[in-house]
């Protein structure tokens, strides 16, 4: 109806920009009213006085960006609104003569209406976006795909979608590439029609961006993620054969040197351990340790490998031969291995009075065989453990020599993609990767481009980095929201960020930003040079209350101020760093700025990611 009613709406000045600009500023005007902090739902007649300003804003020619973003915007969130305060249905019983659902159909045709205009507004304002709203068309693409997954089984919806979104240039679809990729094994077959033809168009013009990305989500453990990921990395072999060949050797190369099978089974064995020995949970610890037991039996294919093999393999398989014959003692006679509880009886057994009878009374052969294996991964753990302090660097020649012999690839250097398709590809691998004695054990390779620049990247183990990966999209937004308002762009306020590529669940690699010092070391050698203990605080502080630990919140507040105060330098380290490493006022203040600054905005960032450090 609203529609309707403005679609014939007097062209009125000749000056359509200030009269755009007006209707923006009025609907702008509303929606603050309507949202203020306790305020309920936008009523339905402010909806209708909001969506007649936005809608006239759109109905000028060449009425601009921000007009489109706007009416997208209220369609949008007025859709979110319904869907989550009338208890919206997809799959509502239209011909049905309950005067409830009757409503519900009236509600969810409403809501179909909003989401169309959503769709078909973000389109038209990603198309017309511009550099300068950069920031706000990559809401808008994000906004787009809410629309797509949380809407998109509506056959209306679905239709819409698939009618504009060839509008969108195709690059455009790479800042959103993790959300894209995140929801390939999605199982609602009109969402997924919209979805993997875009990815494979995507990887048709980009293949570049798809590689390391579509690798991680190969190695997922989600059976239906991995099988859609094949299915993508199958079209990309039809133009990419050689390019789809490196990418998966240099991912499962990398995650190679990242864990090794002595760190591997270190790992394992400790998170197995706690499964069994803590929690009681052997389905669990079988879970951990029968993978590794089955990539061991294929046999290595390194130097190291080998190492490890001659050194571990005969315990290992005798300790694989015990738990077999755990599980086949435990299961021939219909019992289950147990997730909870260990050896422990039941409570049910001993509320109804039966016999105590442990599981391993009755089946004494299966503990004792486990106890067995128990006995040699015990001693594999302890050999093992010794020989971890000794891992300080590592040549490519031992434990990857695929990468050592990898020359010239096709493949991208992590991070040197852009949009304009141009990058850096992989010329060589350095042999040498330092390993960092930390508790992750990370390592410190280094890539030489076909431009002749060495790129230095921090590969992780044990950990993912797709989060990380979500982090750093989220560092380029607020990088783009604060050059873009003329409040903040006037004071260079930008967070630094560097290249993330996740390699699987469990490895990536992170690019190394180069002549950085840690807050640690710097405080650490200042103290040193001035002959102050690096621990002084905690020493006054000790002094002053011993049972520091039991203190409130505020007297510990207390104790640290006046530990502080008896301290050398009273802790402004910090502060007289900046100042003794400058070699003039000038240089300090530059220095001085740039931390408070950088330190202000991501402080503000993250507070609003919730970040503990």
């Amino acid at each position: 109806n609203v529609v309707d009613m403005v679609a014939h709406c007097d062209r009125g000045p000749q000056d359509r920009g200030l009269r755009v600009a007006c209707w923006l500023k009025l609907g702008e005007w509303k929606v603050t009213d309507s949202i203020q902090p306790g305020s309920a739902p936008m009523p339905e007649s402010l909806q209708t006085e909001v969506l007649t300003a936005y809608k006239r804003a759109t109905a000028s020619t060449n009425c601009g960006y921000m007009a489109w973003h706007a009416w997208a915007l209220i369609n949008f969130r007025l859709a979110q609104q319904m869907h989550d305060n009338l208890g919206y249905r997809a799959q509502t019983s239209y011909n049905n003569n309950d005067p409830s659902l009757r409503s519900s159909s009236l509600t969810s045709k409403t809501l179909r209406n909003h989401v169309i205009a959503a769709v078909k507004g973000f389109v038209t304002a990603i198309c017309l976006g511009t550099k300068r709203w950069s920031a706000s068309v990559q809401q808008d693409m994000l906004n787009f795909l809410t629309c797509l997954f949380n809407f998109g089984e509506l056959p209306e919806v679905s239709a819409t979608i698939n009618n504009v979104i060839n509008s969108v240039h195709i690059q455009a679809w790479l800042g959103v590439l993790p959300q894209l990729l995140a929801r390939i094994h999605i199982k609602s077959p009109s969402v997924r029609s919209v979805l993997h033809p875009l990815l494979i168009r995507l990887g048709a013009q980009h293949p570049q961006a798809l590689m390391y990305p579509l690798s991680v989500h190969l190695k997922s453990p989600v059976v239906e993620r991995k099988v859609a990921a094949e299915s993508l990395m199958t079209s990309l072999k039809t133009h990419s054969n050689a390019l789809v060949e490196e990418a998966l050797m240099v991912s499962s190369e990398l995650i190679r040197v990242a864990i090794l099978w002595l760190e591997l089974w270190w790992e394992g064995l400790e998170d197995a351990s706690r499964l069994y020995f803590g929690e009681g949970n052997v389905k669990g610890m079988l879970d951990v340790l029968i993978p590794l037991h089955e990539q061991l039996e294929q046999g290595p294919m390194t130097r190291r490998e080998n190492e490890f093999y001659r050194s571990f393999g005969r315990d290992l398989a005798e300790a694989h031969a015990f738990v077999k014959e755990y599980i086949r003692l435990t299961t021939s006679n219909g019992g289950t291995i147990p997730s909870a509880g260990g050896f422990s009886p039941s409570l049910e057994q001993s509320e109804a009075g039966q016999s105590p009878a442990l599981p391993f009374r009755r089946n004494a052969e299966a503990e004792a065989a486990l106890n067995q294996a128990w006995d040699l991964y015990y001693t594999v753990f302890r050999r093992i453990n010794k020989q971890l302090p000794g891992l300080t660097s590592l040549e490519l020649s031992q434990c990857s020599p695929a990468l050592q012999r990898a020359r010239n690839l096709s493949l991208q250097v992590p991070g040197s993609y852009r949009v304009d398709g141009s990058y850096v590809r992989i010329e060589k691998f350095i042999p040498k990767v330092q390993v960092i004695t930390s508790k992750q054990r990370p390592r410190k390779i280094t890539l030489r481009g076909n431009d002749g620049k060495d790129y230095v990247f921090l590969l992780k183990g044990h950990e993912d980095l797709r989060q990380d990966e979500r982090v750093m999209q989220l560092f380029g937004l607020a990088n783009a929201l604060l050059a873009r308002d003329r409040r903040t762009n006037q004071y260079d306020l930008n967070i630094k960020r560097y290249a993330i590529a996740p390699l699987s669940h469990n490895a990536g690699v992170v690019g190394w930003v180069p002549h950085c010092d840690t807050l640690h070391s710097l405080i650490r050698d200042h103290r040193e040079a001035k002959k102050v203990p690096l621990n002084m605080e905690n020493r006054e502080m000790m002094k002053l209350a011993p049972n520091y630990d039991l203190l409130t919140v505020m007297q510990k507040v207390e104790v640290f101020t006046e530990g502080l105060d008896r301290t050398t330098g009273r802790g402004n380290d910090l502060y007289e760093v900046l100042w003794t490493k400058s070699t003039n006022s000038e240089e300090w203040l530059e220095r001085r700025t740039k931390f408070t600054r950088s330190l202000a905005v991501m402080s503000m960032v993250g507070y609003i990611l919730g970040l503990g450090d």
